[in-house]
């Protein structure tokens, strides 16, 4: 498959409950145990050293360093330090000397958007660029540097985003002031499972979501004390977006049953309410985890899997959760279940995603500077390629016998070169290498289980069949909604929404009542908005 935007563009995923985990969504995919990012949040395979130095690259051949601060989210563990190796190889070669800063992607959105009030921001700064309102009003008052002149100067970063995106992030001058970060936009969150715990109880693999549930219950009274179900390191709607779609569910806007050709938000369709009540159901019977929705701790069930300690989760890769897993249960085996026909036969796939995920500005204050930040960044897309890739042999990554450049596991390489030191230094990585299947199996055969690799990219291809989109453009902004939008979510909706696998005693009628006044209050003039603004509301198409 292959990038394509829709004649209109693509219309995105920032839903308000989705905003935070949709880099999320792509470490899942690709940010296998064996990435010398790690968790990277880019979907990247990283490894070989590049040749020769990269002298003058940002600064100019007889220049000192280009030094600039830079702040942006980390999706690994938040255990960067500087003065590490890595970091000195890079700014050896790129000639730069960048302060880093690092949040964790779970508080990155509050943190920055506090410093960006404030006016006390970096050089380079990561947002979410003019498809937010936050964002978009910066720019619109001339905090950030326009870009368009260095997009021109410099091709390779031009060259390493599609033009359609491009043109998502040009205000109405077709002035760009933002880089966006890319993700693949088919990034499937698979429901994988424990083949030997099944096979052991007797349960054939489940292939709808009756079949699911009767699994569960199966499992629960095995007496085996595991938990039936748990999800991966997100919110638990979002880990569970492509069991959603065997609901009809698709996480973000859609046309209304009502009126085909008005768009409402997911609080407003059915199918979203079903999938949500229905994953309350599960935790009232035992069957999901009891902590999904409550531990602040995003990892929570993945520490269960991997402990031998939970049957089925939704999301996590199979390449990390298989290796963590036989640490502690040798034998153990994963399977992924294939799509889930839903109980009216609605059919399953995956819910597939804006593919621009977050991004960085330049600072207005720091625009003497931005002439070498993109001297930097064309540096790391040419020259400093395979370095920005693959990082150092023996450091990060092993040649084969075949001459291929295999990842080293991450928990096998010296501290200086695991993921955590690597995370927080990248930047832009080209559409191209969002998904290459290539460099993917060198990851299962970094971390041992090459053998894996066939099976894994069957599963995707199934998820991938039967896309799920969300229809509103993420660039159509409500001024209504930019204004007093995420007031009245947090007045009416929040709670409610925030509630439904916390509290038990929460009813469908319950959250609708409060849907409605969340409405009367200035929701309904939004949604009016947004039909209003969108005059295209056929459904995105991204990738062929």
């Amino acid at each position: 498959m292959r990038l394509r935007m829709h004649p209109r563009q693509a219309r995105g995923t920032k839903t308000r409950k989705t905003l935070a985990a949709v880099f999320a969504a792509a470490t899942l995919l690709l940010g296998l145990a064996g990435c010398s990012s790690g968790s990277d949040g880019n979907g990247n395979a990283n490894g070989q050293a590049a040749e020769g130095n990269a002298g003058g690259a940002a600064s100019g051949e007889n220049a000192g360093p280009l030094k600039f601060s830079y702040v942006r989210p980390t999706w690994g563990p938040a255990t960067y330090t500087k003065g590490g190796a890595y970091e000195k190889e890079l700014f050896k070669r790129a000639n730069v000397d960048i302060d880093v800063r690092i949040i964790p992607v779970v508080d990155y959105d509050a943190t920055i958007k506090t410093t960006a009030a404030s006016g006390d921001m970096p050089d380079a700064i990561w947002g979410w660029g003019p498809v937010d309102p936050f964002w978009k009003d910066l720019q619109d008052q001339g905090a950030f540097v326009k870009l368009n002149d260095y997009l021109d100067k410099y091709p390779a970063v031009k060259a390493a985003v599609p033009d359609g995106i491009w043109d998502k992030m040009a205000d109405d001058k077709g002035d760009i002031y933002f880089i966006p970060n890319l993700i693949y936009p088919v990034v499937p969150f698979f429901i994988n499972y424990r083949a030997d715990i099944f096979a052991k109880l007797g349960i054939s693999e489940p292939t709808s979501v009756p079949e699911l549930e009767a699994a569960l219950q199966k499992i629960k009274d095995s007496g085996l004390g595991i938990v039936p179900m748990t999800h991966g390191n997100t919110i638990p709607f979002w880990a569970g977006k492509d069991v959603a779609t065997s609901f009809g569910a698709v996480s973000g806007w859609a046309p209304s049953k009502e009126d085909p050709n008005k768009l409402v938000p997911p609080e407003m369709q059915e199918e979203t309410l079903d999938y949500k009540f229905w994953l309350q159901d599960l935790k009232k019977r035992g069957l999901f985890d009891e902590e999904a929705g409550v531990n602040p701790d995003a990892s929570f069930g993945e520490t269960k899997f991997k402990a031998g300690q939970a049957a089925v989760i939704l999301g996590g890769n199979l390449a990390g959760l298989l290796t963590e897993l036989r640490k502690n249960v040798p034998d153990a085996q994963i399977k992924t279940m294939p799509p889930l026909t839903g109980q009216g036969g609605q059919k399953g796939g995956t819910r597939v995603v804006f593919p621009q995920d977050r991004g960085f500005y330049i600072n207005a204050k720091a625009a003497g500077k931005a002439e070498g930040i993109f001297r930097f960044l064309n540096w790391t897309l040419t020259e400093g390629s395979d370095f920005r890739r693959y990082g150092i042999e023996g450091k990060t990554y092993n040649v084969d016998p075949e001459g291929r450049k295999v990842p080293i596991p991450d928990e096998q390489r010296e501290n200086d070169y695991k993921g955590a030191q690597i995370e927080p230094l990248k930047f832009l990585d080209p559409m191209s290498e969002k998904l290459d299947w290539q460099a993917t199996e060198l990851q299962f055969v970094g971390v041992g289980i090459g053998d894996q690799f066939p099976y894994y990219k069957e599963m995707f291809e199934k998820y991938a069949a039967t896309p799920y989109n969300d229809y509103k453009d993420p660039t159509v902004q409500s001024p209504t909604a930019a204004k007093i939008g995420a007031q009245i979510w947090e007045d009416y909706m929040a709670k409610v929404d925030g509630s439904i696998l916390t509290d038990m005693n929460l009813t469908k009628d319950a959250y609708k009542k409060a849907r409605q006044k969340w409405l009367d209050a200035g929701e309904q003039t939004i949604i009016d908005e947004v039909n209003e603004l969108q005059t295209d509301k056929s459904e995105p198409n991204y990738v062929d």
